[in-house]
């Protein structure tokens, strides 16, 4: 055989053998699914619920809390404002006295319900509702390796910071599930505040001070 003819030989079997690995590599690499390109679905923000409660006496006279029960109704009442999802179920053997408490201390009446066939003992009462909770990701997954990433796929630990610091700091997880309709109380104060900035009444009214 020529020189040639084995210099060809040589070269369609190099291609040949290059041809394999490419083929051979194209069957065992496989794409990521579009899914796991985004941190937000690779640490996912959940929103569970858990139950509250708090119990309180019923005062004897007036509607007045004792100052202790005063501060943990106020607690449970601002939780209830801002993570309820339901309304509040009241066991108590006296529905009447409760009724007038609770209102007189900021519930209204078609927030609460009250339940008398309960085993709870008069003066006290049980306040429970069930809430909202986030269950942030937990970080810390170092399984893929951040200098070896053949496919580009993220980081098996990327975004899940973000992630969790979102929900930690989420005041009210029931939006995550389903946003508040925006109103135009925020719109029509911005209009006049951009009005009154550009009239000069925002300016003139800082010099007179």
């Amino acid at each position: 055989m020529s020189m040639t003819s084995a210099s060809i030989v040589s070269r369609l079997v190099l291609a040949g053998l290059l041809c394999a690995s490419v083929a051979a590599c194209a069957k065992t690499s496989t794409a990521p699914k579009p899914e796991n390109l985004d941190y937000r679905q690779n640490h996912p923000i959940q929103v569970a619920s858990e139950p509250v409660s708090v119990s309180v006496s019923v005062p004897f006279e007036g509607v007045e809390l004792s100052a202790k029960d005063s501060a943990k109704f106020r607690n449970f009442l601002r939780d209830f404002v801002t993570r309820g999802r339901a309304p509040i179920m009241v066991e108590s053997t006296q529905p009447e006295r409760i009724r007038d408490v609770l209102i007189a201390n900021g519930l209204r009446a078609g927030e609460f319900t009250i339940v008398t066939e309960t085993t709870i003992k008069a003066p006290n009462a049980i306040l429970g509702f069930t809430a909202n909770k986030v269950v942030a990701p937990e970080c810390g997954d170092w399984s893929s390796r951040p200098s070896w990433l053949p496919d580009n796929a993220p980081h098996s630990n990327y975004g899940c910071a973000m992630q969790r610091n979102i929900g930690q700091m989420t005041a009210n997880p029931g939006d995550l599930m389903q946003a508040k309709p925006v109103g135009g109380g925020n719109a029509s104060r911005s209009d006049t505040g951009i009005f009154n900035h550009q009239g000069g009444a925002q300016y003139e009214s800082f010099i007179e001070e």
